[in-house]
Order: structure tokens, then sequence, then C-alpha cells
């Protein structure tokens, strides 16, 4: 069976991660010509080719990364893991699926990737090694996302409305359905931003059309308040029992969130497409929009020590947020292209991935 999408519309399904911006990467420039018989083969359970060109490998389009116990661990296409104990020297490990990885989540030693044909691998040794533990290569969309409270209990979001939750650490995951477009119970969140100011500020513009279905969840994060969820078209979902139960909500932007970041002064900043960027300190009752500086769509962000955050996204878009401040300091880091996740390594430093790679930023450098 061929692949249901082509690579631009792979890079288009990673969360909209990549803005469904065309990519071309290593692999697809320079094709392997066709066997003249052929066998399909289930992506999701094929290993991973190992590429033997790390140079090549970090180069390629790779979706997101997180740390785990003394490593920092990256996946993408084709079920591309990356780990690296240095953040600068960097080896593939064998992973059992070729499905495109879009999300890594960790506690501790577990680790938890997720991707296209409803994936999801786990590692118990801080990624070397990895076993499959769910797929399903008839799922309309991919997984866009993981968050694991504990050791145990986990939960991943994804393309319309998927949502699957364990108790187990992921030995079984249960398919469940928390969101619809049209339940009574969806209640409008209190807009921060004055109803006349919302055009001026970049709020009332809609991305996406409409759509009858079930919106996609993009991202997932815990906050000291709940458990909160960012999704398409300005939807949203909150939870203040760890997942038991959800309320939907709806954010004063209607475009696409393809992000959260929960900041370590109890705030949560939510971001996506065109720039927009908004904060809460209630878990979603209400929002106050943020003075981003940029139209470019914010894909990835991460919590710096100290109240802070940092954001990135597409044509090359760097943005710091200061603690206790709404506008955002905005840098252009041309090199990084399309960037989907972003780590920070000190307080200056960042280690970015996305359509160029694995690459290093250092904002006051430039």
């Amino acid at each position: 069976m061929p692949s249901r999408f082509s690579t631009a519309a792979r890079a288009c399904w990673a969360g909209a991660i990549l803005a469904c911006t065309p990519v071309v990467h290593a692999q697809d420039s320079n094709p392997e010509p066709a066997a003249a018989t052929s066998t399909w083969s289930d992506p999701a359970t094929t290993p991973a080719e190992d590429l033997g060109n790390l140079k090549v490998l970090q180069r390629s389009l790779l979706l997101d990364v997180a740390e785990s116990s003394d490593r920092a661990i990256v996946v993408g296409d084709r079920g591309h893991i990356l780990v690296s104990e240095t953040r600068s020297e960097w080896r593939q490990v064998p992973t059992p699926t070729r499905s495109m990885l879009t999300a890594v989540t960790a506690v501790g030693n577990d680790v938890w990737a997720v991707g296209h044909d409803q994936v999801i691998i786990h590692s118990k040794d801080g990624g070397s090694t990895w076993t499959l533990q769910h797929h399903d290569v008839a799922a309309e969309g991919p997984l866009l996302d993981v968050l694991f409270l504990d050791a145990q209990r986990g939960y991943a979001v994804g393309a319309y409305g998927q949502f699957l939750a364990t108790t187990d650490a992921g030995a079984t995951w249960n398919v469940q359905w928390i969101s619809d477009r049209t339940a009574a119970s969806a209640e409008p969140v209190q807009e921060a931003v004055p109803e006349e100011d919302v055009e001026d500020s970049g709020l009332a513009s809609t991305d996406m059309g409409e759509d009858e279905g079930d919106p996609h969840l993009n991202a997932i994060v815990r906050t000291p308040q709940g458990l909160l969820i960012v999704g398409e078209a300005g939807s949203g979902y909150r939870s203040t029992d760890e997942g038991a139960s959800w309320t939907a909500f709806e954010f004063p932007y209607e475009g696409s969130l393809f992000g959260a970041v929960a900041i370590d002064d109890g705030s949560v900043v939510a971001f996506g497409l065109r720039g927009n960027a908004l904060v809460s300190s209630d878990l979603g009752l209400s929002w106050a929009a943020l003075d981003t500086g940029t139209e470019a769509t914010l894909q990835g962000g991460a919590a710096v020590p100290g109240g802070r955050a940092v954001f990135v996204g597409a044509s090359g878009a760097v943005l710091l947020k200061p603690a206790g401040e709404t506008t955002l300091r905005l840098y252009n880091f041309a090199a990084g292209g399309v960037m989907s996740a972003v780590l920070p390594l000190t307080e200056t430093q960042f280690l970015t991935v996305g359509e160029n790679g694995i690459q290093t930023y250092e904002p006051s450098a430039n």
C-alpha cells in the first residue's frame, strides 16, 4: 500500500508543525529506485533504516526534542531518533517504526514518542532501545503530542480529535473522545482583550476554514492549575482533575494554536498561526495577547528558568519572553529555517530542531 501522504503533506500533518511548508530533505532529493517487484510493508511496524551518515541525519526533518535523565532525545521523519549526552555529538538509535514521529516526552528514564499511523513507542532506558506499544494504520491522522503525568499515567492527542489515555505506562492505550465542536458544554473564554481591540491585536483573524469534524488536538501541557489542550480553530480543553474529565472552551483567537508552554511563574503561553501568542494564569479562564512582533507561525516553545520562555517557528523566528513582560524579543535565526521545537541548553543558548535538523543558537551572539 502506498503512503497516504506526500512529503509536503506529511510535514503539514506534523501538527502543522511546519505550517504546511513543503519540505525537501536528503532522501527526497535522491529517491531510491523502485524495486522491480515490491511488497508493501507497514511503516508502523517496519524498523527505521540505519542511515549510517549522521551528518545527513542531523540535517534531516526532525520535529521534537526532550530530555531524559542525562541525555537529549530528538525524533523525526521515518522513525528516526537521535540521542546525545553532550547535546553536540549525536548518534542514531534503532527504532521499531518508520512512521514519522512528531513528539517525544520523558519521565526519568521512561520515554515515549508518538506519530503517524497512531504509533506510540516506548523506551525504558532513556532512549537507547525502543519497543512499539501501539499503532493503528487505519487512523485518519497522526498523533501530535504526548504527555505523561508520572511513569504510569499518560495522554496522547492528535488529528481529528484523537485522544488516547493509559494508566499502565502504555502497556494498554484506551481511545477516548473529548472533543465535540457542537457540544453544549463548550464555554467561551473570558476575553482579556477588549472586543473593540481584538481586530487591532490580530486575534480576530480566522486562519482555518470551518470544519464539521472534530478539531485537531495539537498539544497538551501540564500547568500548576491543571491540564490544558490547544487545538485547531481556537479550540481548547481544560482539566482540573488530571484528565478524568475535560471542559471545552474557545480561545479569543480563532486560528489554530500549535503549542503551549507552562512557565515556572504559574502562567501558560499558547502560541500558533501568524505569530499569535496568548498568556493565561488561570488555566485558560482568561487570556491576554502577547506582542510577538512577527506574523511568522510559532510552532515550538520551552520554559526557561526564572519565569521566562523561548519560542521558535517559521522563517527563522526565535522569540524570548522576559519574566512578567507581555512584549517578546524577536530574533532571526536564518539558518534555522522552519523550526518545530526548542530546548534550552543554558540561559542564553538554545538547541533547535526542524526542517534543517539539529542546530544551536545564541541570540546574544547575533
